[in-house]
């Protein structure tokens, strides 16, 4: 091979090589806007949701500062804030607090009978922790008045249900009293 063929087959190794790296830079950029982009609009629904939120929950056993939004009934559903918590209440004395276990409650498996909530500036104390099937809860059952003002905390849990854009087939039930003790701060 002379100097010519040489340099032509070396010059055509480069030209591959700049080619590859520029394909992988602009792939590289692409996919880091794409991900930033889904950051940005998780932060979004995040601030959105968060602006219309009136209480915080607090759970300190699992370092939980939930903002916490009144939902009200659309047609037959309760629509769950995507990011934060929603709550409802049919009573003065019970309100149903319930978001999504892939974002803010994804550590409410982690607690215990006798853990603290504090919602409405009031301390609650967990009473009773149960998973049951999405196909047993009765709202009506759960949204019932009680003696004692009492929370109730619901997320989802079990198996993914397929083509249901991700329900679940239990829900985890919490239900905190109120407490005789005061918050202290």
């Amino acid at each position: 091979m002379d100097k010519t063929a040489r340099r032509t087959f070396f010059d055509r190794e480069i030209s591959i090589g700049m080619l590859m790296f520029v394909f992988y830079f602009l792939a590289a950029f692409l996919v880091a806007n794409i991900g930033i982009h889904i950051i940005k609009s998780s932060n979004a629904v995040y601030a959105q949701e968060s602006a219309t939120a009136s209480e915080i929950l607090s759970i300190p056993a699992i370092s939980l500062e939930a903002p916490v939004a009144t939902i009200q009934y659309t047609g037959s559903n309760l629509n769950v804030p995507e990011q934060i918590a929603g709550s409802y209440s049919v009573h003065h004395n019970k309100t149903l607090i319930f978001g999504h276990s892939s974002t803010i409650f994804t550590n409410l498996k982690y607690l215990n009978l006798g853990d603290a909530l504090i919602y409405h500036e009031k301390l609650y104390q967990i009473t009773k922790i149960e998973e049951k099937p999405k196909v047993q809860i009765s709202m009506k059952e759960i949204l019932q008045e009680e003696k004692t003002d009492t929370i109730i905390v619901m997320t989802c849990s079990g198996e993914a249900i397929p083509d249901t854009n991700g329900d679940h087939t239990h829900r985890l039930i919490i239900t905190a009293e109120l407490s005789t003790t005061e918050i202290s701060r």
